[in-house]
């Protein structure tokens, strides 16, 4: 059973959020495909910037001190420069297909060098992006960490594919907790969800909480968001064993087109983030997802 806020118009005085700048963080796979082109979907809608950026991984020797290591650093230096060559005017081709302006720039170096990269073209955009499938396979996730908890910039996570990512979200569906990351979230989200159709606002009941701990808070969010001109249902969802499969169960019923969440946890996001709840959305969401933390 839903409850349902009223759209209240938008005071004309005020300018709606908007988005000027998108980050898209790549890797020159097959995976960054999927990015791209939901970036460009989003910066035709706000007239906004395309800001691509290759992150071009340069490994080190393991044993910078052992013989020789000079000449495979050099070695590997040179290698990884070629290889990003051939990257960068792959992209190149494929960006200049896109309707939308850009920008394609290139970082070379080790994770730390990258992570350094990424934490400070965040610091001029307005939201990152970056594949689903880059992020889960990659075997250190440090960039990504980089973008959501150094950084502390919103990030729109894309899977490989899907009907919701040839348009703009017509659904989104927010899972809403009483907490700075859930808001920092909804925030960072305003742009889109004042252009949606439908928003859902979901959260899943927690054993031990009293009625008015779980649902004063999400009113409050409903009714600011009412605020905003967006119209909003609001949904508690029963307890579930695994919270993120049901938070997908639901958004799929809903038909959404687009996931809010809070990340929760600290920066060391493999020892301890990966094993809750953010893990399994990151994982297994099979919209865009909308990620702050």
């Amino acid at each position: 059973m839903g409850t349902t806020f009223t759209r209240r118009p938008a005071n004309a005085a005020t300018t709606a959020p908007a988005i000027a700048d998108l980050a898209v963080f790549l890797t020159g796979a097959a995976t960054d495909e999927s990015a791209i082109a939901y970036g460009e979907i989003l910066a035709a809608e706000f007239a906004a910037h395309l800001d691509c950026h290759l992150l071009n991984h340069i490994p080190t020797p393991i044993l910078t001190a052992a013989p020789g290591s000079e000449v495979l650093a050099a070695e590997n230096a040179r290698l990884g420069r070629e290889t990003g060559d051939r990257l960068q005017a792959k992209l190149r081709e494929r960006l200049a297909r896109l309707a939308v302006a850009f920008d394609l720039r290139r970082s070379d170096g080790t994770l730390g060098e990258l992570r350094y990269a990424v934490m400070r073209q965040c610091g001029v955009v307005d939201i990152a992006l970056q594949p689903q499938r880059a992020i889960v396979e990659a075997p250190d996730m440090s960039l990504f960490e980089a973008v959501l908890f150094d950084a502390r910039m919103p990030i729109l996570i894309v899977p490989d594919t899907g009907p919701a990512l040839a348009h703009l979200p017509q659904t989104a569906f927010v899972a809403f907790r009483d907490t700075p990351e859930c808001a920092r979230a909804v925030a960072a989200a305003l742009p889109l969800l004042k252009r949606v159709g439908s928003v859902i606002l979901a959260n899943i009941a927690e054993d031990g909480a009293s009625e008015q701990r779980k649902n004063e808070p999400m009113s409050d969010m409903a009714r600011h968001l009412a605020r905003h001109g967006i119209a909003v249902e609001v949904k508690e969802l029963p307890n579930w064993r695994d919270p993120a499969e049901g938070l997908i169960e639901a958004a799929g019923i809903a038909g959404a087109e687009l996931v809010v969440a809070g990340a929760y946890g600290h920066s060391r996001l493999r020892e301890y983030l990966l094993g809750g709840v953010t893990r399994a959305l990151i994982r297994h969401c099979p919209v865009p997802l909308l990620m702050a933390h």
